[in-house]
């Protein structure tokens, strides 16, 4: 169970389920999940384009949390990572259930992912480097 975590990215599933909703329940999007009064007498409403956003954040905390790794495992997450941002981008574009803001802000976690994703990488391969590199007396 633990090394198909690590390896999945995450934002890709999301992605997944995004479509398959998206395309077998066109209009279930856009329902409303609650609605809440704010003290400012405003009414919020949380859409399921919402949870997905919301669930979005959460898989992307956990994605930078396992970039942290290192090894040759990471390689592989990084690919997969990547290929997930490339396949989002052009479902956003080219698909019509998939070309809404809250598709192309998964699609920007997903790029977020990556960059995040190699920048923890080499800070964290500079660091081992470094610590590598210690003069012995």
């Amino acid at each position: 169970m633990g090394s198909i975590y690590r390896q999945t990215p995450l934002i890709g599933l999301l992605a997944v389920i995004y479509l398959i909703v998206a395309a077998v329940f066109d209009t279930v999007l856009g329902r409303t999940l609650f609605d809440l009064t704010l003290p400012s007498g405003s009414i919020w409403r949380f859409l399921v384009s919402d949870l997905f956003l919301l669930i979005g954040l959460v898989l992307l905390y956990l994605e930078i949390l396992k970039s942290t790794r290192s090894g040759r495992a990471q390689i592989v997450e990084h690919v997969a990572s990547m290929v997930v941002f490339v396949g989002c981008l052009l479902l956003f574009l080219l698909v019509r259930q998939t070309g809404t803001t809250t598709f192309l802000l998964v699609t920007a976690m997903a790029a977020i992912d990556v960059v995040a994703g190699f920048t923890v990488s080499i800070i964290a391969a500079r660091r081992d480097m470094e610590i590598e590199r210690v003069p012995q007396n």
